[in-house]
């Protein structure tokens, strides 16, 4: 088995108590090789950190990206997983 991790950049969407924005985040993205395979059989987030700021109330979101999906909470201002 071969494991790669590696801080990305993305674009997701943070929705919760009828509000919605684009926004960007950083997450370390880990793959899971099967030996010699090119294709990953398991591929996970982690760390997802929203890079920019918005004027939401504190409370509970979601951070979607691609087919992912992660609960956050808004707390004075920041997001935590």
């Amino acid at each position: 088995m071969t494991v790669t991790r590696e801080t990305i950049p993305l674009e997701g969407v943070i929705s919760g108590q009828g509000l919605e924005r684009a926004c960007h985040l950083r997450a370390v993205r880990r793959k899971i090789y099967a030996d010699e395979s090119m294709k990953p059989l398991c591929v996970s987030y982690s760390r997802c950190d929203i890079e920019d700021t918005d004027d939401f109330p504190d409370g509970e979101y979601e951070l979607s990206f691609g087919a992912f999906r992660i609960r956050v909470i808004r707390r004075t201002g920041r997001y935590f997983q």
